[in-house]
């Protein structure tokens, strides 16, 4: 096993493309980390550097303690599985496995017995006689496993290995893959555009916008400490609300006031968190308010944390939780950051229309019991000690 270094890693292309910027990131041996990222935000091209597929325009890559810039991929130890699962149809699941090994000129004996270990591991035993074309979507991306597995290399390199797989299957996937990683130890780099699958299966979570490094922490971090509005938009689903709001003080109290009927007092553990907060008093700050930290407001709940009569505009019933859309006068964030993170055209067209508006829709994630109707009037309350604050110009965390 190997620990997988970025040193200051870029990779321009002929026509002045950048597609990874200044990328310094160490992988430890042992340990799995996932790039995630939108469409087109350098993931793949810094994991096709790793193993040697694309040549690095300046910096240096370190698999152990080798420099690997001017080593082919066959020199480098690693394994990579791709989402196309690339087997070959005319040999059987275990020629597929131990097609490298033959090459290698592994002893047969030693063939036979990686091959069989490595079937055993993923319940394939029973399919090793059987070509591609007769296995289903997950059996085939477990031979495409079985056949990095077996070779026992130095790391695993995995470019959105479940994105041809349904969705149910994926989650099984998802599963197996991070298990498989634990029992084996081996140094895994992991690439998807899936943010589920970047918050549920590795050690750290690296995310990368338009070729740089934004954040890199365990998936727990990411969520509750974004460093900036780009994170905090990008990471979670649904996503954080995000809105504009003017910081004032009174009477020694610090209020955010998203609109009229939304003035929150702050709590000392919101400005323990985000000290900056107190430097904003009279300004408009990005505030960033998850889902699931609302709930619905009654006669004993401080009217300090209430956001009052709000329009219910669509209520989704998920069976073990109910995501109401309700509307609130909070200005949106149009920013670069915000349109990277949403990486969907249509969703910043309406936010863009919202902004004009002056309005917008935010999302409370509540228990079943507490779903509203469409058409409603609601009082939902906010636990301020979650709130986020990012500055509106530079997009960082107000830390």
């Amino acid at each position: 096993m190997a620990k997988i270094e970025f040193d200051g890693v870029w990779k321009r292309y002929a026509d002045g493309t950048e597609a990874v910027k200044d990328l310094s990131l160490t992988i430890e041996d042992g340990e799995f980390v996932i790039l995630v990222g939108p469409s087109g935000c350098g993931k793949s091209t810094a994991l096709r550097m790793v193993a040697g597929l694309e040549t690095i325009s300046e910096g240096k890559m370190l698999i152990g303690d080798r420099v690997v810039n001017d080593l082919s991929p066959g020199e480098r130890d690693i394994a990579m599985v791709f989402q196309s699962y690339a087997l070959y149809p005319h040999m059987s699941v275990a020629d597929n496995m131990a097609f490298s090994l033959k090459m290698a000129k592994v002893p047969k004996d030693e063939i036979n017995e990686r091959v069989k270990k490595a079937a055993d591991m993923l319940g394939l035993t029973e399919y090793l006689h059987r070509k591609p074309k007769a296995l289903s979507g997950g059996q085939r991306q477990r031979v495409a496993m079985g056949r990095a597995i077996v070779r026992s290399p130095q790391a695993f390199l995995m470019d959105e290995p479940l994105s041809n797989l349904d969705a149910k299957l994926r989650v099984a996937m998802r599963a197996e893959i991070a298990n498989l990683q634990t029992r084996l130890g081996v140094t895994t780099l992991y690439v998807t555009h899936d943010q589920i699958e970047a918050m549920t299966m590795g050690d750290r979570v690296a995310v990368l916008k338009r070729g740089e490094l934004q954040q890199v922490a365990s998936p727990q971090e990411l969520y509750e400490h974004p460093d900036n509005i780009f994170v905090a938009g990008f990471i979670g689903s649904p996503s954080m609300n995000l809105g504009s709001a003017i910081i004032e003080d009174r009477d020694g109290a610090l209020h955010v006031k998203l609109d009229e009927a939304s003035d929150i007092r702050l709590s000392d553990k919101t400005l323990d968190r985000y000290p900056q907060v107190r430097e904003y008093v009279g300004r408009p700050v990005a505030v960033g308010m998850r889902p699931e930290h609302f709930y619905r407001a009654d006669s004993s709940t401080p009217a300090d944390v209430t956001m009052k009569q709000r329009d219910v505009m669509l209520v989704e019933l998920l069976g073990s939780e109910v995501l109401v859309h309700f509307s609130t006068a909070a200005r949106p964030i149009i920013s670069e950051d915000l349109r990277e993170a949403i990486d969907d055209a249509e969703a910043f067209a309406e936010l863009e229309h919202a902004a004009e508006s002056g309005s917008q829709q935010f999302v409370a994630r509540l228990e079943p019991h507490e779903a509203p109707k469409m058409g409603q009037k609601v009082d939902l309350a906010f636990k301020t000690e979650h709130m986020h604050f990012f500055d509106i110009e530079t997009g960082q965390a107000l830390r």
